[in-house]
């Protein structure tokens, strides 16, 4: 390069560079960054906390041990009495991209009078061993459509009470894998989640890949494969 174009480099990456250094921190702008272009206003203290803001819209805040944010402090805002009422303390909004809470070596956990998740479409829940819910007095599952329960061990169902099985428009029916050996022309007949068109309930359960082959483009591709 030559020397005039060393010039113009210079003058165009660091004409509004800004730098003060304090006694436990930097506050600097301006400057090109490996990772997210230029910085716009950037804190650093002695001990690499701080908080950096870049000319192409990322922002971040570090702390090196805890960080804590306190609002609703005046009790003005309001509690409200029911699910959904009171003020809002404390807001995240995301209007586009994800919003990611990620805790690598200890837990999250969510604490409040209630807790409520609302998706406009799915809500997902996946443990790597096991998942459990326990409520104080009664606990309500509801499906506006069909509802599926399947243990690949075992499914205990009790009852300190009573136990009550209802179907309102058809029969209850029970089956058992053995059925299937003693009789299986016979409970073909017997039983409607056998021998359906194209999988039935029981194999597709039963199956890891859902009764698809996953080798066939036409039925993978109704799982995203």
């Amino acid at each position: 390069m030559t020397e005039d174009e060393i010039r113009k480099t210079v003058k165009d990456e660091f004409e509004r560079l800004y730098k003060r250094v304090f006694p436990t921190f930097v506050m600097a702008g301006g400057a090109p960054t490996e990772k997210h272009g230029k910085s716009e206003f950037c804190v650093t203290t002695q001990s690499a906390q701080g908080f950096h803001f870049y000319e192409d819209g990322i922002g971040k805040i570090r702390a090196g041990k805890n960080f804590e944010i306190y609002s609703g402090n005046d009790a003005s805002i309001g509690d409200g009495k029911v699910t959904g009422e009171g003020g809002v303390a404390f807001k995240v909004e995301c209007k586009h991209g994800r919003i990611f809470i990620t805790s690598k070596a200890s837990d999250i956990e969510l604490n409040g009078r209630n807790i409520v998740l609302a998706a406009k479409k799915n809500i997902y829940i996946d443990a790597g061993d096991n998942v459990r819910m326990r409520s104080g007095s009664q606990t309500d599952i509801l499906a506006g459509a069909d509802m599926n329960f399947d243990s690949g061990r075992e499914l205990f169902i009790n009852g300190g009470a009573a136990v009550g099985i209802h179907c309102e428009a058809s029969f209850i029916e029970t089956t058992s894998g053995v059925d299937l050996d003693i009789a299986p022309d016979f409970f073909d007949q017997l039983s409607s989640f056998y021998g359906g068109s194209p999988i039935d309930k029981i194999t597709k359960f039963n199956d890891p890949f859902g009764g698809l082959d996953p080798d066939d483009p036409d039925t993978t591709q109704n799982r995203g494969g």
